[in-house]
């Protein structure tokens, strides 16, 4: 369902809940920033405001992400986001100082494979060396997408006869255990917090931010999210990366403010 402003998006949420969510799970690149292109890492400054709020008005705010687990922990404590938060595409869980493995399995050896073999189309992530389970590749091509050099990773897998799952998030090559999920993740986050996931409403920009569904009750997509993604959201946000997020926080605030 696509909607066309705050009024909108919090009769949804009030149809669907009955009231305001108990918990955000936010993406972080392409929702939580300005804007969805590789290289640009820049934060919706009112979107973070308005964390602040939710988080005020006693909503819960998870970041949940392909990043690894010190940059998520170390966005979350500054945002002023209480998690806990989930890492790696759902395979890391981090709370109060803690690290949780929800993925049984490590794609080490693939992306080892897939750095030896594509060096000169991809570069490892500098984050790898804090990965225990997902690892990420950008292109080295200038506005490249990652997503067109999937099937020549997939013939180093054949070929070495190793397993894994490849995702594109849009900003990088993500090589993930088979039992990669960020629904995994989250459930496990929900869990740690107490959360019961039916009354968790899930944003994101890419077609890897689906999986957050279920656990979430309701999945929603900024409108310059993937196709794949807006085709399986249960609420299309008007405006793109942060400015959709922005109208989603408006909704939340207003509805526990009643």
């Amino acid at each position: 369902m696509s909607v066309g402003s705050v009024e909108d998006v919090a009769g949804f949420l009030a149809g669907r809940l009955g009231g305001a969510p108990c918990a955000l799970a936010v993406d972080i690149d392409g929702t939580l920033t300005e804007r969805r292109r590789q290289g640009d890492f820049l934060l919706d400054l009112e979107a973070v405001r308005l964390i602040r709020v939710v988080e005020g008005l006693g909503v819960r705010v998870l970041l949940v992400t392909g990043n690894s687990a010190p940059v998520v922990a170390g966005l979350g404590r500054y945002l002023g986001a209480s998690g806990p938060h989930v890492a790696e595409n759902g395979c890391v869980v981090y709370t109060r100082g803690r690290v949780w493995h929800a993925c049984r399995e490590t794609a080490r050896p693939a992306a080892r494979a897939i750095e030896e073999e594509l060096a000169g189309l991809l570069e490892p992530s500098w984050q790898n060396t804090c990965r225990l389970h997902d690892y990420a590749f950008l292109a080295r091509g200038r506005g490249v997408d990652p997503a067109g050099l999937v099937s020549a990773a997939e013939r180093v897998l054949r070929e070495r006869g190793l397993r894994a799952r490849l995702s594109s998030s849009g900003y990088a090559l993500h090589v993930r255990p088979v039992d990669a999920s960020k629904g995994r993740g989250l459930a496990v986050a929900a869990g740690l917090a107490g959360l019961d996931a039916g009354c968790m409403v899930a944003v994101g920009d890419s077609g890897i931010d689906v999986e957050m569904k279920p656990p979430a009750a309701v999945l929603a997509a900024v409108g310059n999210a993937d196709e794949e993604l807006k085709r399986r959201a249960d609420l299309v946000l008007p405006g793109p990366s942060g400015a959709g997020l922005r109208v989603l926080l408006e909704a939340v605030a207003r509805l526990a403010r009643r």
